[in-house]
């Protein structure tokens, strides 16, 4: 592995590559999956410098630029060796973010501002996800939480709300006849989290909602959502927790888990992190240990999957587009609930998979000229329109 490493960082600091090197390091990356290859370029960026300092991610796109012009992609015979070049993407995000570029700059200084096929630049660049929500009382009033100071207190008949920084949290007052329920909306391009008044924490993606009651009684906790959120749940076991999400409940008593459930997507999806939970509609259900993924599908039917990368799921909880061989559309829609834009497909594009993970604290444009790296699909936005080309 040592030698694979020095090997890796001679042949990226070399100005042209001859065709066994091509061949060696086309190999390595393909035969290297995303986190390996990450950790690698690290530890050779790290080795490298006395003193790491921040580096943004414009810089990380123009080393993914040298390194794609000295490998010449489009003439790698190799399958499917494209969509390799977005997990060095994603390897280039890491070092932007941890600020280690600075001796790739020192021994290429005069090559990286000549570039040739450095990705256009984009224009009418859009902001990246932000916290922000709605909050609608039971009274039916609606606040703009972004728009709501730190630290504000908001009363209502049986709890107080305490909206913080991206997050509400509840102190439920004593019990009262009337159950009222509060729901907490997030737009596109917006993200959220609550606190609910058994302590549960939920995190609810772009384009999502919760709804549930403003303290909990009776024989079961039952909230609603729909697009995705991530459940941290208390623990009660005279009282299970469950989610309604469409036509289907997840039961749980006290665990970790995440559901995607968006209308524009053709399932549900259940994946548990930790404890146990049942999936269940009028048709099937299924019991989830830790690793387990369900899919509702299209019949009612449950297809469960074991042993699953539970990160991948909740990637974008902890700030991250994350695509495993994803096509073009599924990105797209991710995209679009992201940032807040209309998706227009000129022609059609070609079927080519995507492996890439890619900060959402990124601008449109970084995420853009991040897939543009694959040679197969290139973009333009407009207004808030992004037109796909192939």
């Amino acid at each position: 592995m040592n030698n694979e490493r020095e090997q890796l960082k001679q042949l990226l600091n070399k100005a042209e590559l001859s065709l066994t090197e091509k061949d060696w390091l086309l190999n390595y990356i393909e035969s290297t999956n995303g986190h390996e290859l990450k950790e690698i370029l690290k530890a050779e960026f790290e080795d490298s410098l006395n003193h790491p300092q921040p580096l943004d991610l414009c810089f990380s796109n123009k080393i993914l630029a040298q390194l794609h012009q000295q490998i010449d992609v489009k003439k790698a015979p190799l399958h499917g060796i494209k969509q390799m070049w977005v997990k060095i993407a994603v390897a280039a995000s890491v070092i932007g973010l941890l600020a280690i570029g600075g001796w790739f700059l020192n021994n290429n200084n005069n090559k990286a501002d000549n570039v040739a096929n450095t990705p256009r630049d984009l224009k009418n660049d859009i902001g990246p996800v932000t916290e922000s929500a709605i909050l609608a009382l039971a009274d039916g009033s609606t606040l703009q939480l972004d728009k709501v100071k730190d630290n504000t207190v908001i009363s209502q008949s049986n709890a107080s709300i305490i909206k913080t920084k991206g997050k509400l949290a509840y102190n439920p007052g004593a019990l009262t006849n009337t159950i009222a329920y509060n729901s907490v909306t997030t737009p596109r391009g917006g993200k959220y989290r609550v606190a609910l008044p058994d302590g549960t924490q939920v995190w609810l993606n772009t384009a999502s909602s919760i709804r549930y009651p403003t303290a909990f009684a009776g024989n079961k906790r039952l909230v609603e959502i729909t697009g995705e959120a991530y459940f941290e749940v208390t623990k009660n076991k005279r009282m299970p927790f469950v989610v309604k999400v469409n036509n289907s409940e997840v039961r749980v008593y006290g665990t970790h888990f995440n559901v995607m459930a968006y209308s524009d997507e053709a399932i549900v999806k259940t994946t548990l992190l930790q404890g146990s939970v049942k999936c269940v509609n009028d048709k099937s259900s299924v019991m989830l240990k830790p690793g387990d993924e369900s899919v509702l599908q299209k019949d009612g039917q449950y297809k469960v999957s074991t042993h699953v990368n539970v990160n991948d799921a909740v990637a974008w909880k902890n700030g991250m587009f994350h695509f495993d061989s994803a096509d073009i559309a599924s990105i797209m829609r991710q995209v679009s609930r992201a940032y807040n834009v209309g998706i227009v497909y000129n022609k059609k594009v070609s079927d080519h998979h995507f492996v890439a993970d890619i900060s959402l604290n990124s601008p449109l444009s970084e995420v853009l000229k991040i897939l543009e790296l694959t040679g197969e699909v290139h973009f333009e936005i407009k207004g808030r329109q992004v037109v796909v080309n192939p």
